[in-house]
Parts: structure tokens; sequence; C-alpha cells
């Protein structure tokens, strides 16, 4: 991750946004869910690139990135775990504190959950964290991006 080249990164994915848009049968719309380092991804991304929505679940990056990276305008959701060993609590606030300045965000957190809470082949998995995370996550995606007939 320290040896990433983060424009070059944003530019393969802001590629990839393009040519998806553009596909036969999208309408244009496209979001972006990321996951641990895709989560902090996805938001220089969308801060970057038209989007239509993103999710972030424990976006590790966000904290090297969200205080310099444009704010992120898009309707967007992030995950956190509130027992996360890897991203320390006072750094969530300070995310939250960031990213909430986007009045269309959403920012949930999840007592006992600890990092990766998703994966479920991870020592830390948590099944209702990762549960009650998908539910909001579909519902958030439903509004953001309903399916086109």
């Amino acid at each position: 991750m320290s040896r990433l080249d983060w424009p070059a990164a944003v530019a393969d994915v802001s590629a990839a946004v393009a040519w998806l848009g553009g596909r036969p049968g999208v309408d244009g719309r496209v979001g972006l869910v990321g996951f641990c380092f895709g989560g902090g991804l996805a938001y220089l991304v969308a801060g970057q690139t038209p989007v239509t929505a993103l999710v972030s679940f424990y976006g590790s990056a966000l904290p090297t990135v969200v205080d310099t990276a444009p704010l992120v305008t898009v309707p967007s959701l992030h995950h956190f775990g509130l027992s996360d060993d890897y991203i320390p609590g006072d750094v969530v606030a300070r995310i939250r504190g960031v990213v909430m300045a986007n009045p269309d965000c959403e920012f949930h957190t999840y007592e006992g959950a600890n990092h990766a809470f998703d994966n479920a082949d991870f020592p830390m998995f948590h099944q209702q964290a990762s549960a009650l995370a998908w539910e909001r996550t579909i519902h958030f995606l439903s509004r953001h991006l309903p399916t086109v007939s």
C-alpha cells in the first residue's frame, strides 16, 4: 500500500467507471463499493469522478487521504467497527467529522466489530454487524441506484 501510485490507481478506477457507465443497458449511473483499502480508494475516485453513489466498508486508506482529498458530494455510506484494531476510534471519529460535511452522507458504526467485520473468511468476522451493514447498504443503493426497467 505504501508504494501505491495513487494517481494511477484513481485513473484506473475512473476509467473503469467511465467504461461501465457507457455499457449497453447501463443508464450512465455507476456506484462504487469499496472494502478496506478499496473503501479509501473509492472515496478518492468519488471526489474526482462522476459517480452516483459511494459505499465504503472500514476504509483503511481514509485516515491518510480524508483531510486532503476533495469532499465527496455524492450520496455516500460509511461503515466502521468500533473495535477496529487497525483504525482507532478517535480516527474513525475524525473521518466521520470530515465526511459528514456532505449532507448526503450516512455513517454507521458497529459495537464489537473489528476491522474486516464483513469478511466471513476473516477471524474477526462479525455476523450481526455484517448483516446490518448489508441491510443498510442494499437500502442505500436501492434509493440511489434503483433498478431501471
